[in-house]
């Protein structure tokens, strides 16, 4: 479907194909390989993979970095997260979590103590968590990697752990990863607490979730662009319906209500030694909405029965396909 949007703005150029869903090893030499191999002179693409550095270029951003320096133009689509996001510096609750080596995060920064974040999911749901922190990545600066172990647990009502991220990090990545199927027919409430297991406090921690959730206290609707999207030597896509542009009388044009927003900072450079960049992310808007042949579903504003393709991944092969 993005190769057809490239086609119908660029109809007079050659296309070449990489997968990206062979892990993030593969993914950034793809990006190599389409540029040295294929010689690609832009690139675009749509994928994220969750457990990419929040805080640091890993290897996706640096191989987009490389073909930058060559002079290949990169697009990625931004994510359609909107602000689904908490971030916020980590407060010591006093309160023991999961593992009772462990201490809570207070959320509540304006007096009193909470050191539970109240949420709902609908029925039949799935919401995936990526909690991350202030440490380097050992996957991209080797050793020493995390210097601290975190842990992000979720509750039921009643109390009862339902899911969680409580791998040992120190060492490693400083990053939890889960998921969780809410499998009713209704909405249920669950309780979230991010623990400090090990090693020195972290400065910042955040967390970004994917799919369908409220959060009904503390959210801060932080930022959600993440990973390879805010590389430096990359443009983030954000998206625009094409109904709500100015060749159809909307001037400015109107963001779409989902792009991920900005801004994420980076703290560690490559060699996990502390920086504080701040990357102005996503950079562009392009439009979505189009037609294809097979991907989505027709949409009942336009004159044809084609799928229409939405998201900014659809905006970010239109953008390709002007470079």
């Amino acid at each position: 479907a993005m190769m057809q949007i490239i086609h119908d703005v660029a109809p007079g150029a050659s296309q070449a194909f990489h997968t990206a869903f062979n892990g993030q090893a593969s993914f950034a030499q793809g990006i190599i390989d389409l540029a040295a191999a294929a010689g690609a002179d832009v690139i675009n693409d749509d994928v994220i993979y969750f457990a990419e550095p929040m805080f640091q270029d890993g290897i996706i951003a640096q191989a987009i970095d490389t073909v930058k320096a060559s002079g290949v133009a990169y697009f990625s689509a931004a994510g359609n997260q909107d602000n689904q996001s908490y971030e916020e510096s980590f407060s010591n609750s006093g309160v023991s979590g999961y593992r009772l080596d462990s201490t809570r995060h207070d959320f509540n920064t304006g007096g009193g103590t909470d050191s539970l974040m109240q949420v709902t999911i609908p029925g039949n749901t799935q919401v995936i968590f990526v909690l991350q922190w202030d440490d380097p990545f050992f996957s991209v600066s080797g050793a020493p990697g995390a210097d601290t172990d975190m842990d992000m647990i979720l509750y039921a009502s009643n109390g009862r752990a339902q899911a969680g991220g409580i791998a040992d990090n120190v060492g490693g990545d400083a990053v939890e990863l889960f998921a969780i199927t809410n499998n009713t027919g209704s909405t249920r409430i669950y309780q979230i607490e991010i623990n400090h297991v090990k090693g020195p406090a972290p400065g910042k921690i955040k967390f970004v979730y994917f799919g369908n959730m409220t959060i009904h206290e503390y959210d801060t609707r932080s930022s959600t662009s993440y990973g390879h999207p805010i590389a430096a030597g990359g443009q983030a896509v954000g998206a625009a319906r094409y109904s709500q542009t100015p060749d159809f009388g909307v001037s400015p044009p109107l963001l779409e209500s989902f792009p991920s927003r900005g801004v994420t900072p980076i703290l560690f450079d490559t060699s996990g030694s502390p920086i504080n960049v701040v990357r102005q992310k996503p950079d562009i808007v392009a439009p979505d909405g189009g037609n294809n042949t097979f991907f989505g579903n027709d949409y009942s504003g336009d004159a044809d029965s084609w799928p229409n393709f939405f998201g900014t991944s659809a905006a970010a092969p239109h953008a390709a396909g002007v470079a």
